[in-house]
Formats: structure tokens, sequence, C-alpha cells
């Protein structure tokens, strides 16, 4: 059975202007779950008394969640409130409203896969899993730790796949340069064969086209299809694109016929 989930680009901070939007859209859509990309809460170090004030009412309950919502890491830490109720509630840190951690593969009631790798890529940590699991920085074996989970049916990672755009015919809005990407997040990528990977944009919406991976030795006839699309945060200036919706079927196969406009992997073209 088909599941209709709502992912938002970064909220930073701005928690009743995205909860009232997923209210709305929740009422006339039944979404099943929501996933908030990025940087859910402002940076601790610039926060005003008004941030503080508004983490405390959300960690309080006094902030509705409509549905189901989880939230990772971004490029900023998590406030220490934020840490202290999430090491005394398992990881939630209001009702309704979730903590998917650093790295972890996350199995809904509905039967879908959730891989995340949250951060930004720790360069400097050349072996070994991160140890600080509310920073916003991995390692390359923290993503090479996700391969494990085999498959996913949505992958989310705050950085973009290096050459995610090889091959595509999709342009950014004028202005905006290709977020850095990572090697490990491409390889991660290639190993999940996800339906679905998204990943934050800051200040622009980016769909590109579907591309299929090449069959395996034990699924020779199947091309499993995959998604990315980058969200723009909610707060962006130009009015980029931040919320997007879909349905999925954690059940369903891979497509025998390729969808119209679907590429080859952009992880295994080569440049002649």
């Amino acid at each position: 059975m088909a599941s209709r989930i709502i992912i938002s680009g970064a909220v930073e901070g701005a928690f009743s202007a995205i909860v009232e939007k997923l209210a709305k859209l929740h009422s006339k859509n039944s979404f099943s779950l929501a996933i908030i990309l990025g940087d859910f809460f402002v940076d601790p170090e610039t926060s005003s008394d008004d941030d503080d004030a508004n983490v405390s009412a959300l960690i309080n309950g006094n902030i509705n969640i409509p549905l189901p919502t989880y939230f990772t890491l971004g490029k900023h830490p998590l406030p220490t409130a934020v840490i202290e109720k999430l090491e005394k509630c398992d990881g939630e840190l209001c009702p309704n409203l979730y903590f998917l951690g650093k790295r972890s593969t996350t199995k809904t009631s509905e039967g879908l896969r959730i891989v995340n790798l949250g951060g930004f890529l720790d360069s400097s940590i050349t072996a070994g899993l991160s140890k600080e699991k509310y920073l916003p920085f991995h390692t390359e074996d923290d993503a090479k730790s996700l391969r494990g989970a085999n498959s996913a049916d949505i992958l989310i990672t705050t950085q973009w796949p290096s050459d995610v755009r090889k091959g595509s015919k999709v342009v950014l809005p004028d202005g905006v340069e290709t977020p850095p990407g990572e090697n490990c997040v491409a390889d991660l990528c290639a190993a999940l064969r996800p339906r679905y990977h998204f990943s934050t944009s800051n200040d622009a919406f980016y769909e590109r086209e579907p591309f299929f991976h090449p069959p395996t030795e034990k699924e020779p006839d199947t091309k499993p299809i995959t998604r990315f699309i980058g969200l723009a945060s909610s707060s962006n200036p130009s009015k980029q694109r931040s919320l997007y919706a879909f349905s999925i079927d954690p059940t369903a196969f891979a497509p025998l016929i390729l969808p119209p406009g679907t590429t080859a992997s952009p992880f295994t073209i080569t440049q002649k």
C-alpha cells in the first residue's frame, strides 16, 4: 500500500510556520509522515532569546506537531536543551517529533526504510566512526557503515552526492552554483539504490531526471530507479520550492519500463 510522504527543506527555527503549513497540507492529504532536511534549529551560537523561547515551547509540547515528523542534522550543532531532552526521551523531542540521528536506518510502521546521514564530511578524521552523535559532522566510515542497510526507500543526506548532475539536462537557477558533493555520499547512493534521495540545497530547488542503477548478479533483469531532489530552505529569499510531497509503496517492484527521460546513473558514467 502506498504511503503519502512530505519532505521539507531546512526550517532554521521557524517551527510555527512549518507546523502551520504541514497541518494545512496534512488535513487535505493525510500524510503518513514528514521529514525535515538540514537544520531544524538556528545556530546555537547566534540564537536570540526569542529563538531559545521557541525551542523551550517546542520541547515542552506547546507547539502541536500534526503528524509523525523526523528531523536530522544540518550544518549546525543541536541546542543544548534539545540534546538533553533527546537523551532523556530516547530520540523523541516532543509528541510526534523524532530525531533520526547522525547515521541511522529506520523502518516505519508502513514498512518504509529510511537511511539517514546527517552533517558534513569531516576530512580530518581519516578512519573510524564519529563518536559525537549531535555534532554536524560525519566520517567516510559513517557513510560506509550505512551501506550495510543494503537498500533504502528514502535516503536522506545533508550533502549532495558528487557528480549527481553528470548526464543531466536540468539546470540550476541563474546565479546558483552546484552545492559541494562528496564521493562517500555518491557511493552510499550507488550501494543502496534508493527510490528517493533527498538533500539540502539552501537557496535553490533541484529535481534531477530519474536515473537507473546497473543490474546486479542477484537481480540481472532489474534496474532500480532513483529520484534525486535538493530542497531549498523554507526561508530562501527567492521563494524556491521547499516542500515536496509524493507517494511511495515499499512493496512495489522496480518498473520493467524506464520512465521517459530516465538517464544512466551519474555514478557510473565515464567522461570521454
